[in-house]
């Protein structure tokens, strides 16, 4: 009798955690939905492989990724900057894509607009970390970024692009 109570209240006690935390996850996922909003835009010019231009005239920093360094003012051109960008151009530009942004986190420091990029159905932001020429940098408002950890996982484990060297490729500081 006292083994089928405890076994009783396990279940209901699961059933209750799942149903918690099923529905935490529907009530993020919906607020996130309503943050997030969506535009079509050519993009008219590559500037390096996390930022593009828009045919407005508006710079667009890929979202969830960090693309080596080929213009920064502090550091060197980094190794798999110039594939990043080649990749990224050869992908997008000149192309009509779908970009995706959270009016939560709309900007970043630059006043790029902070965006997912689909061309054809296909994620952009993801492709490059797929291929080793990203490192994934999630952001907090769209959690779609958080993917792009389990395909940099996956591009290490089979050596690609940055991931040729334990270190992502880059001279540590």
């Amino acid at each position: 009798m006292k083994y089928s109570f405890f076994v009783k209240t396990g279940i209901i006690t699961g059933v209750l955690i799942f149903i918690v935390l099923a529905a935490g996850v529907y009530v993020r996922d919906y607020n996130e939905k309503k943050s997030i909003r969506s535009i079509n835009a050519v993009i008219e010019r590559v500037v390096d492989g996390d930022t593009v231009v828009l045919d407005s005239g508006e710079k667009v920093r890929l979202l969830g990724i960090n693309a080596p360094e080929l213009h920064h003012p502090d550091y060197p051109v980094q190794k798999y900057g110039q594939e990043a960008k080649d990749y990224l151009k050869n992908r997008v530009e000149g192309k009509k894509c779908r970009l995706e942004y959270s009016i939560l986190d709309q900007y970043d420091k630059y006043n790029r607009l902070l965006a997912l990029i689909y061309l054809d159905g296909a994620l952009i932001n993801g492709e490059l970390v797929k291929k080793g020429l990203a490192f994934a940098t999630p952001n907090k408002y769209i959690s779609k970024t958080r993917e792009f950890l389990v395909i940099e996982n996956i591009a290490k484990k089979f050596k690609l692009g940055l991931w040729e060297t334990e270190e992502g490729g880059q001279a540590k500081k």
